[in-house]
């Protein structure tokens, strides 16, 4: 186990054993962008989501239960989704000698597919990223006691290597891959896609059928079942809900469909910045972790799109869209504000103890602060509010002095524990702020 500056052990009240344990967490939180996103989700918007509801009575509170836990359990299973549609596809999109290196042929990128003059050279990356990858899992379940996680991740390094030593990478091999990966990105955007699109109508049908309930819940404290129906708060699907949730099912997977296809228009790409941004995001990264854009089109605009459609009367509708509109810059920027300040002050103090160049808790390219009249807002929110650098960066940056590492590691834990509390509290104050609009709009509806 790594040591523990005597400054830090006197700013903590944990044990050190204690300590070593949730420092192990937060390094295997962050070594994974699904990890990451499902420890996110959990604390930024599950938790305060499920305590904000829970002054509004029991049933408003299971549902917001029956929805954090769904996302959650999703998020979490997706890359259990990906490789078991991988696995399926490989037999109608490979030819039969490469189907049993379906998943090491998902690890490569979709820009690489594209290109025969990156494609080839991709297989090293692979050999690198990847094997030092899953090294690297293997190192922080080692350390947390889990040797049988340890000794699978190693196995799994193996087969990596195996898999580079023995593949040929033509073009013929190149065009089966990425044929087998969009089929992979739109087969699954059927399965989880299709499930959040379906989401407004199951969440009525377990207001109805579970709940026993013809109306929003949200307001059954302060707003009687005879004045919810003055309110245009009860009542069941209309056509126009019906028609919108069936077709939310299909959102998903037409969408990615269409955006992959554009893309493929590499002319189109080079003119267009949202095509950048969709070609750089709408992909997976170690074969089957999806990027923050394939989670946005898998989920968020399928769920959102279905739930403010059948929401029951505008006082829910309403609220959902406030929601929708603290869910977006949560998952983009609630983190950097948080996590990434805390991890950008850290790395300062770090930096001017150690008398090390800055870039060890966030990586170097957020801290060029130099003035660009071209430069974006978007670029200037990330340089001001900078993503927090995943533990393999820390760690790297860090290999030539172990006092330093282990203080690193120390200062990586602690920023992400102090970021995912004040995330979780502020997306927790908005939802009791958007809670108690809701109330107040529907009093005053009533009075007038």
């Amino acid at each position: 186990m790594t040591g523990i500056s005597a400054t830090n052990q006197s700013n903590r009240v944990l044990p050190q054993s204690n300590w070593n344990y949730y420092k192990d967490l937060a390094s295997i939180v962050c070594s994974r962008e699904s990890t990451y996103r499902t420890a996110l989700d959990i604390t930024g918007f599950d938790i305060p989501v499920l305590t904000a509801d829970a002054f509004r009575g029991i049933k408003k509170f299971l549902e917001s239960l029956v929805e954090c836990s769904s996302a959650t359990i999703f998020v979490g299973i997706s890359p259990l989704l990906t490789t078991f549609v991988g696995k399926t596809l490989s037999k109608a999109t490979l030819p039969e000698k490469l189907q049993k290196d379906a998943m090491n042929l998902l690890k490569f990128n979709m820009d690489e597919l594209r290109d025969f003059e990156k494609f080839k050279p991709a297989l090293q990356r692979i050999r690198s990223e990847e094997v030092e990858d899953k090294l690297f899992i293997a190192a922080l379940f080692e350390k947390a006691g889990k040797k049988d996680k340890a000794e699978f991740y190693k196995k799994e390094a193996q087969e990596i290597e195996e898999f580079c030593d023995k593949f040929e990478a033509t073009d013929n091999t190149r065009k089966v891959a990425y044929k087998l990966k969009k089929a992979t990105i739109i087969g699954e955007s059927f399965i989880e896609g299709g499930f959040w699109g379906a989401y407004g109508l199951l969440f009525r049908g377990f207001r109805k059928y579970i709940l026993r309930e013809d109306r929003f819940t949200g307001t059954k404290g302060y707003v009687s079942d005879e004045e919810s129906q003055e309110l245009g708060e009860t009542g069941g699907l209309n056509l126009f809900q019906k028609i919108v949730g069936v077709g939310s099912i299909f959102i998903s997977p037409i969408l990615n469909f269409f955006l992959l296809n554009k893309i493929e228009d590499r002319e189109a790409v080079k003119k267009s910045k949202f095509l950048q941004v969709v070609d750089n995001n709408l992909d997976m990264t170690h074969g089957v972790y999806p990027k923050l854009g394939l989670l946005f089109t898998q989920t968020t605009i399928p769920k959102w799109i279905g739930t403010i459609c059948l929401s029951q009367g505008w006082f829910e509708r309403t609220e959902r869209i406030l929601k929708l509109c603290t869910v977006i810059p949560s998952w983009w920027l609630g983190h950097r504000v948080t996590n990434g300040t805390c991890a950008l002050n850290a790395d300062k103090k770090l930096a001017e103890k150690y008398k090390v160049p800055r870039g060890i808790l966030v990586e170097p390219e957020y801290l060029n602060q130099t003035k660009d009249n071209n430069e974006g807002f978007l670029k200037r929110i990330q340089k001001r509010f900078p993503e927090p650098a995943k533990i393999h960066h820390v760690l790297k940056s860090t290999e030539g002095s172990k006092p330093l590492q282990d203080e690193a590691e120390d200062q990586h834990a602690q920023c992400l524990y102090k970021g995912f509390a004040l995330h979780s509290l502020g997306v927790f104050a908005i939802n009791m702020a958007v809670n108690y609009t809701t109330k107040l709009r529907a009093l005053w509806a009533l009075r007038n």
